[in-house]
């Protein structure tokens, strides 16, 4: 009897032993970085926001900015982000780094000395920036990063694809890093930035694009799935040649990411241009948040024009606590806008609705050329109703050159006549964004067949309240 009774006792004691180390091994199995099960109830574009809102939640910023004086010093200091936080890093310059830090305003700033070190070319330098990247998750190189994203549970969002010859590369590796994102190499002439391509290069393109999406190994080839973005860091056409009328062009941000029958599995952004200004596009998109907007409707409030009002999207992004200033009409006019345009423009958001050419926008009652865009004070973020403004994007003489020379670093515009029903109305737009959807995706007409508006920036660039920043003491370099 003794004996059965304390095989009883060792049995229970054996139990409640387990139970403790099953509580354990729970605690231990919990991948904070994993999406909650109730969020995939949510549709796609909401889904991609809440995985980037984990990283912010997880990842902190440091409240310092980084300024190094050329891409090798670039890639040694993005070695040091980790995951107890990241800071921005900028190569200095005259105009971008200023805007930044204006914008940030950072407890600290920190000059790093060049290395002097050439970078190394070829599969060299690919390996370099992939452990650049891989570095940020307190990995080594991509075998040992992947492993680490599957002991946290992250599934990347998108993808990164840069090429080791472009010159845009360093922000490729800084958006991989600070995304979660595979870095992923495409090499070979797909046109300059103003080019549109024939139908032979846009199908080499888009076949190109895909093959090392798939080369990744997760799934993308459904809405939902892992891969929902692509983000093209490297020279290319903005437009390639409709395959339904030779004299109008289509957007390739909205052609990549399709299928053969035009159906969507990912959405698509763009950064390209010198180190300098790629670097400083993907920085204000990981880490400047939203706090001030303009709203400016040249349109009467009549017809299919009264749907694309602003005031609606106006209290939405007060709601979530932007400040924003709307203009209207009758309010909206040549002598308003050139008044408004005369000081430089310090606002985060800024929302357009025009008619207008390549060169020449309709601001109300009369037309403004490129000369009467505002300087910008802080980076920006730009929606514009308009035809034809991102026909040219590195063109400063076009709508779109002008703005992204002056500090956007995220644009939303149609490279040909689009229709007005091309683009959502704003109130459509902002209620995804509130929901967390990310700028770009929510600016698209994401059910539609491919068509002519571009997207260029961070795909995963959100409107989002401003975070919680750690002080530098707390995380040292």
């Amino acid at each position: 009897m003794k004996k059965q009774l304390k095989l009883k006792f060792l049995t229970i004691a054996l139990i409640a032993s387990l139970a403790i180390i099953g509580v354990g091994c729970d605690r231990l199995l919990k991948k904070p970085f994993q999406l909650p099960p109730s969020a995939k109830q949510e549709p796609w574009p909401i889904q991609t926001g809440l995985r980037v809102n984990i990283l912010r939640d997880n990842i902190p910023t440091v409240n310092r900015i980084v300024l190094v004086p050329d891409e090798a010093t670039f890639l040694a200091a993005i070695q040091k982000w980790n995951l107890k936080g990241n800071w921005p890093i900028l190569i200095e310059d005259k105009k971008y780094a200023p805007m930044f830090l204006q914008r940030f305003q950072p407890e600290e700033i920190v000059r790093l000395p060049s290395i002097k070190q050439q970078l190394p070319k070829g599969q060299k330098l690919q390996q370099l920036m992939l452990n650049s990247a891989a570095a940020a998750w307190n990995a080594t190189d991509a075998q040992t990063l992947k492993a680490k994203w599957n002991s946290l549970g992250w599934e990347p969002p998108g993808v990164v694809i840069t090429s080791e010859n472009d010159p845009a590369r360093t922000a490729a590796v800084a958006l991989a890093a600070a995304r979660g994102q595979p870095l992923v190499f495409l090499e070979g002439n797909f046109g300059k930035p103003n080019d549109n391509l024939n139908d032979a290069q846009w199908k080499n393109l888009q076949a190109a694009v895909t093959k090392v999406v798939e080369s990744t190994g997760y799934f993308y080839s459904q809405l939902g799935d892992p891969i929902d973005t692509i983000t093209i860091v490297r020279q290319l056409a903005v437009k390639y040649q409709s395959p339904k009328n030779k004299d109008e062009q289509w957007a390739v941000t909205d052609g990549l990411g399709r299928h053969p029958n035009g159906e969507r599995w990912a959405a698509a952004g763009w950064i390209y241009g010198d180190e300098v200004r790629s670097i400083y596009k993907a920085m204000c998109a990981i880490f400047l948040d939203s706090e001030t907007a303009m709203l400016y409707d040249s349109y009467p409030k009549e017809g299919n024009w009264a749907k694309y009002e602003m005031e609606s999207a106006a209290s939405e992004l007060k709601s979530i606590g932007i400040n924003v200033e709307l203009v209207q009409q009758p309010e909206s006019s040549l002598q308003q806008w050139r008044s408004l345009a005369a000081i430089p423009w310090a606002f985060d958001l800024i929302l357009m609705n025009s008619k207008g050419y390549p060169k020449s926008f309709q601001v109300g009652n009369g037309d403004a050329a490129v000369d009467d865009i505002p300087k910008l004070q802080f980076p920006a973020a730009i929606h514009m109703i308009h035809s034809w403004s991102a026909s040219a994007p590195d063109d400063a003489n076009t709508v779109a050159g002008r703005w992204l020379q002056n500090g956007a670093y995220a644009y939303v515009g149609s490279v040909n006549e689009p229709l007005l029903s091309a683009f959502l109305p704003p109130k459509i737009m902002v209620d995804r964004l509130k929901r967390g959807a990310p700028f770009l995706i929510a600016a698209r007409q994401l059910e539609s067949p491919p068509w002519k508006v571009a997207t260029i920036g961070d795909p995963l660039m959100s409107i989002a309240k401003p975070r919680p920043r750690i002080s530098p003491i707390q995380q040292p370099m």
